[in-house]
């Protein structure tokens, strides 16, 4: 889901000379990428709706702390110690469960709405395209939840199954057709490959426009640089950003934990938390 949300970007990247639409797209664009796999982080959330909750602009900022840019473990005292109770601490607190299911549901219907509106001002809509090799039951299972979001919402979606034993060269011919195939906005390449395919290869051939996974190098390395912007951000960890500031969570001065520290999730959530200012798309 949070693909096929991020894919009308390249929409409103491509049309940005187009008078009228600028603005329908550039619009749409921001909603769509506030959806970005809400959805499935809800299922590591989900409970009781969050009494904090409210709606959020799309004009607002991601806020995170600023961490220093080198620790060094060995200089930490590592006797375990109790946290220092502050005047200001409420320790009593009740954690709260964000209800991140309610969350996305609100996100698709405004998703729809957008896609609507695009339809029928320019009589186009989104176009997603997954590459999905072998039979992995997962990944099927991942692929297919795609594909059902982008039904719900209208924006159009293709799929490349190939086999477990194709090349590597099928693979990125595959992904090069969806790179010039102009109905396709987003590009995204069902993880993990096959142990004998060069994952990173594959991932760099996507368009830059079109990798809504965010996933490219220069769009990891964009992001991991304060002073600039990476075209799209990996949809998970945007997800995570997502569902707390839905949530009225303020990031500023917050000590976060981040457990795991994949591609996928751990590393891209830690770089967007440390952002001082990041404006949300």
């Amino acid at each position: 889901m949070g693909g096929a949300a991020a894919a009308v970007l390249a929409v409103a990247a491509a049309r940005r000379k187009s008078g009228p639409f600028v603005s329908l797209f550039s619009r749409a664009a921001r909603r769509l990428h506030d959806a970005v796999e809400t959805a499935a982080a809800e299922e590591d959330m989900a409970g009781t709706r969050s009494p904090r909750r409210r709606r959020r602009s799309s004009s607002s900022l991601l806020l995170g702390p600023e961490f220093p840019d080198t620790w060094d473990p060995s200089s930490r005292d590592t006797t375990p110690q109790s946290p220092p109770r502050c005047a200001q601490a409420d320790y009593d607190r009740t954690a709260s469960i964000i209800d991140g299911k309610s969350i996305a549901e609100d996100m698709r219907l405004h998703i729809a709405e957008e896609v609507c509106q695009m339809k029928c001002s320019v009589g186009h809509v989104p176009g997603l395209a997954v590459v999905l090799v072998g039979d992995r039951r997962d990944s099927e299972s991942y692929v297919r939840y795609k594909t059902k979001g982008c039904e719900e919402v209208g924006i159009k979606s293709l799929l490349a199954k190939l086999p477990g034993n194709c090349s590597e060269d099928e693979v990125m011919d595959s992904v090069s057709r969806f790179n010039e195939d102009p109905s396709v906005h987003g590009i995204l390449v069902q993880l993990p490959l096959p142990e004998f395919m060069d994952e990173e290869k594959i991932l760099s051939i996507i368009s830059l426009n079109k990798d809504v996974d965010g996933f490219h190098p220069l769009n990891v390395g964009n992001l991991a640089l304060r002073s600039r912007n990476p075209l799209f951000v990996p949809c998970a960890a945007k997800a995570c950003i997502e569902l707390l500031l839905q949530s009225g969570i303020e990031l500023m001065g917050k000590h976060v934990s981040v457990i795991g520290r994949s591609k996928v999730v751990g590393l891209p959530t830690s770089l967007l938390l440390q952002l001082l200012e990041w404006p949300i798309l």
